[in-house]
């Protein structure tokens, strides 16, 4: 099912504030939920994937809800969550490998991962997940690595940029929801 998502439930959802900052924030979000490049569905997980990620549990609510009245597997829908856990062990452990840079000592990571394998949602969809979260964390080495595989796999530019996008929205709100009214 490819229909738009309720971008209007955002507000309410995001707690209704009115300073500039909170009005670009969910701007943003808008926009980039429903005007970009992404399918409705590839950005719905990815909201998920960031949302669980940042534990907001407003925004992943949201997006369960949302992917479940698309008729997105259960699987697919669990796959995303779970993919913010996977990716913050990877991204933690590849960042303490680029800061010390003896990649030698620490060949082998010695990390079963192998849900990055055959990912029930697709191979492509999972790295899209990858990238926004790695974004999210901040790991170097493994943005550069998902960008490339997606990049590889016919993902546009302008995908990339936009799970980049997202990744950053969600921080801001989840930082914006910290800051006391």
């Amino acid at each position: 099912m490819n229909t738009p998502i309720p971008i209007e439930q955002l507000d309410e959802l995001l707690g209704n504030r009115e300073t500039a900052v909170a009005r670009d924030l969910k701007l943003n979000l808008k926009r980039l939920l429903g005007e970009g490049s992404l399918q409705p569905v590839e950005g719905l997980l990815t909201l998920l994937a960031l949302a669980t990620s940042v534990e907001h549990p407003t925004l992943a609510a949201f997006a369960r809800t949302e992917l479940k009245h698309r008729e997105v597997p259960e699987n697919h829908v669990q796959e995303a969550a779970e993919s913010a856990a996977i990716m913050a062990m990877l991204n933690h452990y590849y960042r303490f490998k680029h800061m010390v840079g003896k990649h030698d000592d620490y060949a082998n990571a010695g990390l079963r991962m192998t849900a990055l394998a055959k990912p029930a949602m697709g191979k492509e969809r999972f790295e899209m997940l990858a990238l926004a979260v790695s974004v999210l964390n901040g790991c170097e080495n493994c943005i550069k690595a998902h960008e490339e595989t997606l990049r590889s796999a016919g993902t546009t530019v302008n995908q990339i940029h936009d799970l980049a996008r997202l990744a950053a929205v969600v921080k801001g709100l989840k930082t914006l929801l910290q800051t006391p009214v």
